[in-house]
């Protein structure tokens, strides 16, 4: 029975809740921990980013492969053998002798860790109906609160040890299997009528709206790319460039996401109240801006303050923009979805390794400015988009399904 606004949530969906704060975690391993991983394998930053190419390139896998498991496979089955794939592959990745086996079991911790980020989600999307938006508000609280315990965590686990980095993989591996429990004995409801992402879906979104759908997926591109290299080497410019303490810098990544995550509610708050296109233009330009500049002051103290500021100005972006994919017919919508998360987990994949070349050839400094580069590419993105956004047409995208044209599939 799908859930309506006035009712309680799922016991089904409640079944993901504790075990979404382990990918949180695993999101920020890598910029958690490579500091400390390139002190072990005495390497420097243009092998280190290889560290996030490996875990996004895993996930791009994994996300765009939902829509296949979902047809063969159950609920219960899915996210079962991807929360023991992640518990495997981190516990693997810990035990590798060289760097290169390292990276390929990060691989395979970033294709279960994309697919149990995202397919909850999916979940709720498919079984919540009007309640949707308030189910996938309280996933995601959970999932948050990985993503700001993991630095704190690899930071107390790691200490002045780089090799503990080994025990920083361990712990989220471990803790999974007892938070998956309840996963066992969900009564998921079953998801029939899958379709899979392929040509003809994909022709069906660039007929409805060719120019909607290209620029939002280079918007999204671009801001996860932003956001993936900020997250990847704020610890090593801050400890290297900034002389600050490695815990510090740990705290100013910490204090980065709950930027994001408290930033999250006033846009939720201030898009009930004025227009979030406009928002989205302040935010974007705002969070560029700062990217650009607070590198270049040279300051330590100006550093520790702005970069949270970043998180604020990040946090309505990725909302915003991947929300516009609902002004598509909910025919394609689902597809178009899984397809804006891939492309900005492919943005993600790439942007930190060319920062890293960056940092190691031409300056810490360049490097971090270097990002506010694809956050001003946002907003190219958004001149174009202006119009297809309007107020209008999100009255549209949000209205009742039976009132919205639809396309034969």
């Amino acid at each position: 029975m799908t859930a309506t606004g006035g009712e309680k949530t799922p016991g089904p969906i409640k079944a993901f809740y504790p075990m979404m704060i382990v990918p949180g975690i695993v999101l920020l391993l890598a910029p958690a921990t490579v500091e400390n991983i390139m002190r072990y394998f005495g390497f420097r930053e243009s092998m280190g980013g290889l560290l996030q190419v490996a875990y996004f390139a895993g996930g791009v896998i994994g996300i765009l492969a939902i829509t296949r498991l979902m047809q063969r496979m159950s609920v219960r089955s899915i996210a079962v053998s991807q929360v023991l794939l992640l518990s495997v592959s981190l516990l693997a990745a810990s035990f590798s002798p060289v760097y290169p086996m390292l990276l390929v079991f990060f691989m395979a911790a970033g294709f279960a860790n994309g697919i149990l980020i995202a397919f909850p989600g999916v979940y709720i999307t498919r079984t919540c109906g009007e309640s949707s938006p308030r189910q996938q508000n309280i996933l995601y609280a959970f999932f948050s609160l990985g993503v700001l315990a993991g630095p704190l965590l690899a930071s107390w686990i790691i200490g002045s040890h780089s090799a503990m980095w080994r025990w920083a993989f361990r712990v989220p591996a471990i803790m999974i299997l007892p938070l998956s429990i309840p996963l066992l004995f969900a009564a998921f409801e079953p998801l029939t009528g899958v379709k899979p992402i392929s040509r003809t879906t994909l022709r069906q979104a660039l007929d409805y709206n060719k120019s909607l759908f290209t620029w939002l997926l280079l918007a999204l591109m671009f801001y996860i790319a932003a956001e993936s290299a900020v997250s990847m080497w704020l610890i090593t410019f801050l400890h290297r460039q900034d002389s600050v303490g490695l815990t510090p810098a740990h705290l100013v990544l910490t204090g980065l996401w709950a930027g994001i995550t408290v930033g999250r509610l006033v846009c939720g708050y201030l898009a009930e109240r004025m227009d979030p296109f406009r928002i989205l233009v302040f935010i974007s330009g705002g969070a560029a801006v700062t990217l650009l500049i607070t590198p270049l002051l040279g300051s330590k103290v100006a550093a520790i303050a702005l970069y949270p500021l970043v998180g604020l100005l990040y946090s309505g972006i990725y909302p915003f923009l991947i929300g516009y994919a609902a002004l598509f017919p909910p025919a394609v919508s689902s597809m178009v979805f899984t397809l804006y998360v891939a492309a900005g987990a492919a943005g993600g994949a790439v942007l930190p390794y060319f920062v890293g070349l960056v940092n190691q050839f031409g300056g810490r400094v360049l490097g971090m400015s270097s990002i506010a580069l694809p956050v001003f590419g946002v907003l190219v993105c958004l001149y174009w988009l202006r119009s297809q956004v309007s107020e209008t047409s999100l009255t549209r995208a949000v209205a009742p399904a039976a009132a919205r044209p639809d396309i034969e599939v």
